[in-house]
């Protein structure tokens, strides 16, 4: 009779225990949500208009997209642009810092700690130390050696005014025509600032390219016919390692002179009071300081990232002889350059870029 009497109670307890069972096994109330991934923001790569640019930010951007999973952005601009938009976080890396054309800049934004240089502060650390992005470098006014050995008495830019036909201006014969850093570059106000100096002015126009490509043109198009060409310059470069070319000498630098020529660019007309050669230095990664915190180990990765100026002298002849485009470039070296690029990053990462690439045209 007990269990009689019992069996309709029992029956509703049971009920409810599973109710509530299945409730939560459904997401009641007060289940726990699943969680869910943050996204990871955008990385903005500084597209700063040069052919060595174009090659570091695409293989790094790459790496960066399907080896860590961060969207990125390319954002052009100039060197100016550079001044401001990477100390604000407007953008994030920057392949190429060239230091000592900014070091005003350069010394004030690591000291606040806006910018981080990948290679830290020291000059000149040996060749694929990390965060150094190109070898130690030099940069001046090249003519070809043609026209060196055919004038002898050309051999420092304070000989110029006597070889001012010789570089004679076609806009206004009786000057000659310097080419000079491409506007909006650094180095373009550090030329005018030099050519004032030595006094050139009188006798030489500086011709400003709106584009590397100008330069290389100009330079190529004028060693293919034989012809003198006066043009700034830098080296190691595919151009410099490819052509018989030969850099002016110029004062020996000092830091008086770089003191003078860091007042000089700081405001229009870019007027020093003395010239001397650029110093040779090495070139850095730079990232804006919040990038470290954000991804320490998307800046691990670009802060190893090393391939060095002639072999990217060759990839950029592959590029342009096979017309294929900046991305296509990266692209390629990625697939034949294995060996080198998987140790700037984790084994799984390598492992989702070479997945990456086998998926591509």
């Amino acid at each position: 009779m007990l269990s009689k009497i019992f069996k309709p109670q029992l029956l509703v307890i049971i009920i409810g225990i599973m109710a509530v069972t299945l409730m939560a096994a459904c997401g009641g109330d007060e289940a726990t949500p699943a969680p869910t991934e943050v996204p990871k923001e955008v990385i903005k790569f500084h597209d700063a208009q040069w052919e060595t640019n174009w090659q570091h930010y695409n293989i790094a951007m790459y790496i960066t997209d399907h080896g860590y999973s961060y969207p990125v952005e390319a954002v052009q601009g100039s060197t100016n642009t550079m001044l401001v938009t990477l100390p604000e976080g407007d953008i994030d890396v920057a392949m190429e810092i060239w230091r000592n054309n900014l070091r005003t800049w350069y010394d004030e934004n690591i000291a606040n700690g806006k910018l981080v240089d990948l290679a830290g502060t020291g000059d000149n650390v040996p060749n694929g130390s990390t965060g150094q992005i190109l070898e130690t470098s030099a940069q001046g006014f090249y003519v070809p050696t043609y026209i060196v050995e055919a004038n002898p008495g050309l051999v420092s830019v304070l000989d110029l005014p006597d070889y001012k036909a010789l570089f004679a201006d076609p806009e206004e014969p009786d000057k000659g025509v310097m080419v000079n850093c491409i506007l909006g570059w650094a180095c373009q106000k550090i030329v005018r600032a030099k050519w004032y100096a030595y006094g050139l002015y009188d006798t030489f126009n500086v011709l400003e390219p709106g584009a590397a490509g100008a330069i290389d043109a100009n330079i190529n198009g004028a060693y293919l016919n034989n012809e003198p060409v006066l043009s700034y310059y830098w080296e190691p470069t595919k151009l410099i390692s490819d052509l018989d070319m030969t850099m002016l000498e110029e004062p020996e630098w000092t830091q008086e002179c770089q003191d003078a020529l860091d007042i000089a660019v700081a405001e229009e007309p870019y007027e020093s009071t003395i010239g001397c050669a650029f110093p040779a230095y090495d070139v850095h990664t730079g990232v804006t300081g919040s990038l470290v915190e954000r991804a320490p180990e998307v800046t691990e990765f670009l802060g190893k990232m090393f391939i060095g100026a002639l072999p990217l002298g060759d990839l950029a002849t592959w590029k342009n002889d096979n017309d294929k485009t900046w991305e296509e470039m990266a692209i390629y070296y990625l697939r034949n350059n294995e060996m080198e690029w998987t140790t700037w990053v984790p084994s799984d990462v390598a492992t989702k870029v070479k997945a990456a690439l086998a998926l591509e045209d």
